[in-house]
């Protein structure tokens, strides 16, 4: 079963090794950013924050069962909303085999949410899920016992289709998309979650960063990117791509 692989990727996947940005050795702003030349370009199957043209994106990978991505809250939402278009946000999802079936159900049904009410759906349902979650794999409970309480946070968000919905989280489908996902962010680099890379669209330049950091440390380093990035070329002092 694809589920079943998916579990297994996290613990089987080779991992990239990823090398110091140049600049961050004595900048205490950086938070330890470190190159990431192989993470993925914004494509049709992400969930898009903000304006599609952004020179920059914040990719986020998380796990809805972990506590440490629960931590971020709106953060990077809010490092969107005052960028003044200049910066666009994706989730990508990597739930954590040790977080169980809580983590795959809250992943798939993400990505089904968001088949039926598109990217504003998807990032509801996520926010609706971490503020409720127990985390560590404890999930959202049973509720009342007179309803489903994952369908109703889904129809909250805007899948109102429950007999869709249920088709789509069960079906091998789903699980290939959130098992490419997954490869996906183990070729980037991805140990854990949360994970946050900061890609400057114009040049392809990537870098990123473990942990729960605060929307301080992301400004910073997309001020650390651009002026990486803005030196002629040429110019001493700037990162390896």
């Amino acid at each position: 079963m694809v589920l079943r692989w998916v579990l297994q990727g996290i613990l089987t996947a080779g991992l990239v090794l990823i090398a110091p940005l140049a600049q961050a050795q004595d900048d205490p702003d950086t938070v330890g950013w470190q190159e990431a030349p192989r993470v993925s370009a914004i494509g049709a199957q992400d969930r898009l924050y903000g304006k599609p043209g952004a020179r920059f994106s914040l990719i986020v990978w998380l796990d809805p069962e972990c506590p440490y991505c629960k931590l971020l809250g709106k953060q990077p939402e809010h490092v969107v909303d005052d960028s003044k278009g200049r910066v666009n946000l994706v989730v990508r999802l990597y739930p954590l085999s040790f977080h169980g079936p809580n983590a795959l159900l809250a992943s798939t049904t993400a990505l089904c949410v968001a088949d039926q009410s598109g990217a504003a759906g998807y990032y509801r349902f996520l926010a609706a899920w971490m503020a409720r979650t127990g985390s560590n794999g404890k999930g959202i409970g049973n509720g009342d016992g007179r309803d489903d309480p994952v369908a109703e946070m889904a129809a909250a968000a805007g899948a109102r289709d429950r007999d869709k919905l249920a088709g789509c989280t069960t079906s091998d489908k789903t699980s290939a998309r959130l098992g490419a996902e997954m490869n996906d962010a183990e070729r980037a680099g991805i140990e854990g979650t949360p994970a946050i890379a900061l890609r400057d669209n114009r040049v392809g330049h990537s870098i990123m960063v473990s942990g729960a950091i605060g929307e301080d440390d992301m400004r910073n380093g997309l001020r650390l990117l651009a002026q990486t990035d803005d030196k002629p070329a040429g110019a001493s002092g700037g990162a390896t791509r």
